[in-house]
C-alpha cells in the first residue's frame, strides 16, 4: 500500500486537500471495509491536525492496532511475517498466500467478509512490521538467507563450489547471484527497472565474493574448532597445546602418520621415546639439548639414564630368553668328573674278559701296510705293533691290550689332518672295537656313556664358535645337520643326547662374554651378535627356537636406536639444521646484525642495527620465561613414551564434508543477506 507522501506525488491535485481529509476520502472511497485507524497508520497518517478529532470507534480502532503492535504478539507477527516474506522471489507470493489463508479462516470463524479480512490482516502486518523494524529486518534476513541454503545445496556448482578454479567459481557464482538478485527485486518492485538492475548487481556483488568468502570463512572456522581441540588434547595427554603443535609439525616433516608411530613406539617397548622416531623429531630434542633452560637437562638427563641401562636391558633379555649363563670351563670340569666316575666301570667289565684271538685283525693290518705307502703306512705299522706282546713279535691276546690300542688310535685322530691317514686309522679302530665287543660283552655300555660325555664336552666348544664370523663357524645347513645328529643316542644309550644343549650353553656363554667385553658399545654389540647376514639370526633360531631370537635381535635393534638417537643428539656438533631447529624453538642466534646492517647501509645503518639489537634483548628477556616453559613441556612430550601423545597427533580439523558445509552456509548468509540488505 502506498504512503500518504508517494500518493501526493502521484496525484498532485489533490495538494489543497489536508492529510486527513485526503486520507479520509481514500478510506472512504476505497478501504472502508478497513479501520480507519489502520489504514491511517499503513498510508503513514498517524497523527490527527489540530482542532480535528477521531470517533470513539476510529480512537479504538487506532489504540487497539498500535497495542497489538507493540506486544510480544506483534513481535512475533513481525518477524515471522518478515521471514516469510524475506524468502528470495517468492517471498511476496508466499506472505500473500499466508494473507489469504488467514483471511478465509476467519470468514469461516466470524462471518465477515473475505475481502475485509483479508485487509484486516494485510493492515495487522503492515503494523507490526512498521512498530518493530528490527524484529522485522531480522526476520528478512533469516528468511533470506533460508531461502538460498537449499538452492545453494541443491546447485552447488552453480554458486561457486566444485573443483574448477576460484577464478572461474567466482564467476559463476556472480552470474547466479545477479540473476536471482535481479528476480527478487523485479517481483517486489512490480518489474521496476531500477530495482530490477540494483537487485541484479547487488546479488552479483555478493556472487562474486561468495566463493573467496567462503573459503576463507570455512579454514578460519578450521582454525578455531583446531585451536579448541587442541587444548582438550593436548590437556588429555598431558602436555601443552604448543608442545603438540609443534610435534605435529614434526610428524609432518618426517611423513610420520599415527599408526605407523604408534607401531614404532611399541616395538621399541617401554625405554622408547618420541624422539627414537623421526629424524626431525630428533632435531627437536637435539636443539632443546643445546638450548638453555630446563628442557636442556630434560633431554640430557633422560637420554644418559636410558645409555646406563642399557647393558642391564639387555642382559636380562638373554637370561629371560637364553637360559641362566653358564662357564664354559666349569661345565667341562663337570663332564670330565663324570668321565673319571665312569672310568672304574671299565675295570669291573676288564675283571671279567677273556683271551681273545685279533689274528684277522693283525692280518688285515698287514695287508694294508704292504699295500700303503708314507704316513698312512707309517700311522698302520705304529698300531700293528701296539698289537704285540711288549717287547715281543707275538700277538698279544689280552684285551687290555686292543682297548689301549684303540684309545691310541683315538689320539692319532684328534691331530691327524691327512684325509687318508684319518681313513686308515678310523678303518683299524673299527676291526678294533668290533673285536673288544667279542671279547668284553659289557664294554659297549660304558664306551657309550663315556662317548656321550666326550660329545657333550665337544659340543660346548663347538656352541662357543656358532656366532663367530670366520671358517670354523657352521653355515645354518651345517649347524642344522649337526644338531639332528647330536640329538641322536651313542651307542647302546636310549633317549636324546644331550649334545644340543651344550651347543646351546656354549653359544649361550659366548653371548655373554661378547656382553662382557663391549660393555656400553650397543652398535659393537650388534655387529658381534648380529652380523651383517641373517646366519646367526637363523642359527640361534635353531638353539633357542624362532621366537626368542627374534626377541633378541629386536631387543639388540631397539638399543642401536636408542644409541644413535643419543650420539645425533648430544654428540654431534652444531649444524645448520640444529641451529634452525633452535631459532624455531625461540633460541637465540648469531645473525651479526651491526656488522650486516653496516655493510648494507653503512652508519645509519649500524645504528638502526644496533637498535633492532637492543630491542630484540629486550623483547628476549620478556619471553625468555615464556619460552623456556614451552621447551620445557616439549622436552618432555619427545622423552616421554605416552601412546597417548601419539594419538593426540591425529588431525584435529573437521571433515572436508563439514568444512564444505560451512563454506555453503557462508556463501548462503553473504547473498541471502546481501539481497535483504538491498531491498
Amino acid at each position: 500500500m502506498p504512503t500518504i507522501a508517494e500518493i501526493r506525488q502521484q496525484y498532485p491535485q489533490y495538494s489543497d486537500m489536508s492529510d486527513d481529509a485526503l486520507a479520509s476520502a481514500l478510506h472512504q472511497k476505497f478501504y472502508s471495509d478497513m479501520p480507519l485507524a489502520v489504514f491511517r497508520s499503513r498510508i503513514g497518517v498517524s497523527k490527527m491536525a489540530p482542532g480535528k478529532h477521531l470517533s470513539y470507534e476510529e480512537g479504538a480502532d487506532l489504540v487497539d492496532a498500535e497495542e497489538r503492535a507493540k506486544t510480544a504478539a506483534g513481535q512475533t507477527t513481525a518477524g515471522l511475517t518478515g521471514i516469510v516474506d524475506g524468502v528470495p522471489i517468492a517471498g511476496p507470493y508466499l506472505l500473500g498466500g499466508v494473507q489469504r489463508g488467514a483471511a478465509a479462516l476467519s470468514s469461516l470463524i466470524d462471518g465477515e467478509s473475505y475481502d475485509r479480512n483479508l485487509n484486516q490482516a494485510k493492515a495487522l502486518t503492515d503494523a507490526a512490521q512498521a512498530e518493530n523494524p528490527w524484529t522485522t529486518t531480522a526476520g528478512n534476513v533469516a528468511g533470506a538467507v533460508g531461502g538460498t541454503i537449499p538452492m545453494v545445496m541443491a546447485a552447488p556448482a552453480a554458486f561457486g563450489g566444485g573443483s574448477a578454479g576460484i577464478m572461474a567459481r567466482s564467476i559463476y557464482s556472480m552470474l547466479t547471484g545477479g540473476g536471482i538478485g535481479a528476480a527478487d527485486s523485479a517481483v517486489r518492485s512490480n518489474g521496476d527497472v531500477d530495482d530490477t538492475l540494483w537487485g541484479a548487481g547487488s546479488g552479483a556483488a555478493m556472487g562474486l565474493v561468495g566463493p573467496t568468502a567462503g573459503k576463507l570463512i570455512g579454514a578460519g572456522a578450521n582454525k578455531l574448532l583446531e585451536f579448541f581441540r587442541d587444548g582438550k588434547t593436548a590437556k588429555a595427554a598431558g602436555t601443552t597445546r604448543y608442545a603438540l603443535n609443534k610435534l605435529r609439525e614434526s610428524f609432518g616433516a618426517d611423513d610420520l602418520d599415527v599408526p605407523t608411530a604408534r607401531n614404532k613406539l611399541a616395538d621399541l617397548g617401554p625405554e622408547g621415546m618420541i624422539a627414537d622416531l623421526g629424524d626431525n623429531v630428533r632435531g627437536r630434542a637435539e636443539a632443546l639439548a643445546n638450548m638453555p633452560g630446563e628442557g636442556n637437562s630434560t633431554i640430557r638427563n633422560s637420554l644418559e639414564a636410558r645409555r646406563a641401562g642399557a647393558n642391564d636391558r639387555i642382559r636380562a633379555l638373554v637370561d629371560q630368553n637364553l637360559g641362566r649363563n653358564v662357564v664354559p670351563s666349569q661345565v667341562i670340569e663337570g663332564i670330565e668328573a663324570n668321565q673319571q666316575a665312569i672310568t672304574p666301570r671299565y675295570a669291573e667289565v676288564f675283571r671279567n674278559a677273556r683271551n681273545y684271538d685279533i689274528s684277522p685283525v693283525a692280518d688285515d693290518l698287514d695287508l694294508s701296510i704292504n699295500r700303503l705307502r708314507g704316513d698312512a703306512q707309517r700311522r698302520l705299522r705304529q698300531v700293528r705293533g701296539m698289537l704285540n706282546t711288549e717287547g715281543t713279535d707275538q700277538l698279544s691276546s689280552n684285551p687290555r691290550v686292543f682297548f689301549e690300542t684303540r684309545q691310541a688310535i683315538d689320539g692319532m685322530l684328534a691331530t691327524e689332518a691327512d684325509p687318508k691317514v684319518i681313513r686308515e686309522l678310523a678303518e683299524a679302530r673299527q676291526m678294533i672295537d668290533d673285536a673288544l665287543d667279542r671279547a668284553v660283552p659289557q664294554l659297549k655300555e660304558v664306551d657309550a656313556q663315556y662317548a656321550e660325555l666326550a660329545r657333550q664336552k665337544d659340543a660346548i666348544g663347538r656352541g662357543q664358535q656358532v656366532l663367530d664370523s670366520g671358517r670354523t663357524s657352521p653355515r645354518p645347513t651345517e649347524l642344522a645337520a649337526e644338531i639332528d645328529a647330536g640329538v641322536q643316542p651313542n651307542g647302546l644309550l636310549v633317549g636324546p643326547s644331550a649334545v644340543p644343549l651344550r651347543l646351546s650353553q656354549g653359544a649361550r656363554a659366548e653371548i655373554d662374554r661378547i656382553l662382557g667385553t663391549n660393555a656400553n658399545d650397543v652398535q659393537r654389540l650388534n655387529r658381534l651378535i648380529k652380523t651383517q647376514g641373517d646366519w646367526n639370526r637363523d642359527r640361534l633360531a635353531m638353539l633357542f627356537g624362532p621366537d626368542k631370537a627374534d626377541d633378541l635381535f629386536r631387543v639388540l635393534d631397539n638399543e642401536l636406536t636408542f644409541s644413535r638417537t643419543r650420539d645425533k643428539i648430544i654428540g654431534n656438533s652444531a649444524t645448520a639444521g640444529r641451529q634452525q631447529q633452535i631459532a624455531d624453538l625461540g633460541g637465540a642466534t648469531d645473525r651479526n646484525l651491526i656488522r650486516d646492517a653496516y655493510a648494507a647501509g653503512g652508519t645509519p645503518g649500524a645504528v638502526r642495527g644496533a637498535g633492532l639489537k637492543a630491542a630484540d634483548r629486550f623483547l628476549n628477556m620478556i619471553l625468555k620465561g615464556r619460552v623456556e616453559k614451552q621447551n620445557k613441556s616439549l622436552a618432555d612430550l619427545v622423552t616421554s613414551n605416552r601412546a597417548a601423545v601419539v594419538d593426540a597427533m591425529l588431525p584435529q580439523g573437521m571433515s572436508a564434508d563439514r568444512q564444505k558445509l560451512i563454506e555453503q552456509m557462508a556463501k548462503s548468509i553473504l547473498l541471502g543477506g546481501g539481497m535483504a540488505g538491498s531491498r
